[in-house]
């Protein structure tokens, strides 16, 4: 079996909500009745994309631009891996399975996120893991304005500085040996983030304005 594969049409040029096209909501479907879906009023499948492969556990999308949003919305297993850019509310409401975005996602990456693990290894927009409620969001590159507004616990792991928030406390710079366990899960899965292995981090701690439990950990050079 191999991956179910979804290339992006050239040819389409507006927002698309992926919302349906998770591994929960697709095992069990042969290949015409996903290319039946509609994703949005008289748009299906087929007239977006190119499907190829027959394993639903393992979902890649190809050619991608910020067009596709919502893509790993309440996904609760397999994986996914985006071949390029994403848009907005990339892993919202996401429950379980690993989510990786090769390139840079839009706004609210991770809103609302519960469990599972979305690794973006390009910038991340606006309110990055707002309201997050528990897992493991990393990013590679910079991330915008508002980063882990309303979290509420869960990790947040940056390989760069995010902008001060005021409602988030700096509690000093640790070295953390459980994240050689975190490096080791990141091990079987294709991504830049299998590099990293620096446990020296600045810890953050917030969003105090609610419950305050969630952490921001800054890898150090």
């Amino acid at each position: 079996m191999s991956a179910l594969t979804f290339i992006l049409k050239d040819a389409v040029k507006r927002i698309i909500d992926c919302k349906k096209l998770t591994p929960d909501t697709l095992q069990g479907k042969s290949l015409s009745d996903i290319l039946a879906i509609n994703l949005e009023k008289n748009l299906t499948v087929a007239d977006v994309f190119d499907v190829q492969g027959d394993d639903a556990t393992t979902l890649i999308f190809n050619n991608t631009t910020a067009q596709l949003q919502y893509i790993g919305y309440r996904m609760k297993t397999g994986n996914i891996t985006i071949n390029g850019d994403a848009g907005d509310f990339i892993g919202a409401q996401m429950q379980g399975g690993v989510l990786i975005c090769k390139g840079n996602a839009g706004e609210r990456a991770g809103d609302t996120m519960r469990r599972g693990i979305l690794l973006i290894e390009g910038d991340a927009g606006d309110y990055c893991a707002s309201n997050m409620r528990a897992g493991t969001l990393g990013v590679l590159g910079k991330t915008g304005a508002h980063i882990g507004y309303g979290m509420k616990r869960g990790t947040l792991l940056l390989s760069q500085t995010p902008a001060e928030q005021a409602t988030w406390l700096d509690c000093g710079l640790h070295t953390l040996p459980f994240l050689n366990l975190l490096y080791q899960s990141f091990q079987t899965l294709d991504s830049k983030f299998t590099q990293l292995s620096n446990r020296r981090v600045r810890r953050w701690m917030g969003d105090v304005s609610g419950m305050g439990k969630a952490e921001m950990l800054v890898l150090q050079a």
